[in-house]
């Protein structure tokens, strides 16, 4: 409630209605959050600016919860004009533009601040890859700290792994990439709406996660091992399609831009601070797994090579280096 009501203050500004016109514009947008979560209160608060601050004439419908599909779906129904935009996690980003991924180098971009460095030196490059499929990055966001989260077993070490049955998502690259890496582990791949049935199945014995996204999509319960440090950084943005918003006046188009920036500013390190309460909260109820430095290199071990290897194809190799260059660990 405290972020719904901060965005709410600082966009109230903003609320001097525009003059009244006979047309209503309608952007529809999915989101596989829900509607009571952190995502889900700045939504709706978002749809209240743009109302009030339009006189009623720029009206935000949000699909909460997967209602209109996993993520490639929802990008599918962007691309076909059935939705407008989307709230996406980079995989689902990636189903546009796939080396989004870069930002999510596992081991790499492991800390809020070199996600930051990294991702002010390749978003600009990234954004012009969306426009050229006819998509807008309208904001960029931060999901929380990916952690590794196991039932039953602590998991310090690659090796670890070896024998269990972790979560990979569904349509990414990287996780199938790194157990192919470590070798007799067999991954389970999933969307994030199948995770929760597949925790209380058993089917699953360990994924990575941000807290707070454990925590409000009720995966937790399941879990009793946490790891204390952060393997990278979960990171998402909103994207429209650039024909729908280039459709609305032009002074429509100033309100939504405006409101877009305002609420981007408030935001800001909000979801953050966010995850970190939630891992605060869920470390008292279990194991938390502290890696050695050891524990640590041989991960590295097994990483580094995994990901250059997907810079021979898969992803630009040219930003696979940079972002290896940039966080120091090449």
């Amino acid at each position: 409630m405290r972020i719904a009501a901060a965005v709410l203050a600082v966009i109230a500004c903003l609320f001097v209605a525009a003059p009244s016109r006979a047309d209503t514009h309608k952007l529809r947008v999915a989101s596989l959050a829900p509607k009571n979560s952190t995502w889900g209160k700045v939504f709706k608060v978002w749809q209240k600016a743009l109302s009030k601050k339009s006189n009623g004439q720029l009206e935000l419908e949000v699909y909460y919860n997967a209602s209109q599909g996993n993520e490639d779906t929802m990008v599918s129904k962007m691309k076909t004009g059935s939705l407008d935009g989307a709230a996406l996690t980079s995989v689902g980003m990636s189903r546009i533009t796939k080396d989004v991924l870069v930002l999510q180098l596992p081991g790499v971009v492991d800390s809020w601040d070199l996600l930051d460095k990294v991702r002010a030196d390749v978003a600009p490059e990234l954004e012009k890859r969306f426009e050229k499929e006819g998509f807008i990055v309208v904001g960029w966001g931060d999901l929380g700290l990916v952690r590794q989260w196991t039932k039953g077993f602590e998991l310090r070490r690659p090796g670890d792994l070896k024998g269990r049955r972790p979560l990979v998502w569904r349509n990414e690259p990287i996780g199938p990439a790194i157990y192919t890496a470590i070798g007799g582990v067999v991954p389970t791949p999933l969307s994030p709406p199948e995770v929760l049935p597949a925790l209380r199945a058993g089917k699953i014995e360990a994924l990575n996660a941000p807290a707070l996204a454990a925590e409000q999509l009720q995966w937790t319960p399941f879990l009793d091992h946490v790891s204390s440090t952060a393997s990278v950084c979960a990171v998402g943005g909103t994207v429209f399609r650039k024909k729908a918003l280039e459709g609305l006046p032009k002074d429509l188009q100033t309100i939504f831009w405006d409101l877009q920036k305002r609420a981007a500013e408030v935001n800001k390190d909000r979801v953050r601070k966010a995850d970190a309460q939630a891992f605060t909260r869920i470390s008292k109820k279990m194991t938390v797994v502290d890696l050695s430095s050891a524990d640590r290199e041989e991960w590295r071990k097994v990483i580094v090579p995994a990901l250059k290897q997907l810079g021979q194809g898969t992803f630009s190799g040219e930003l696979v280096e940079r972002v290896l260059k940039l966080s120091g660990k090449s």
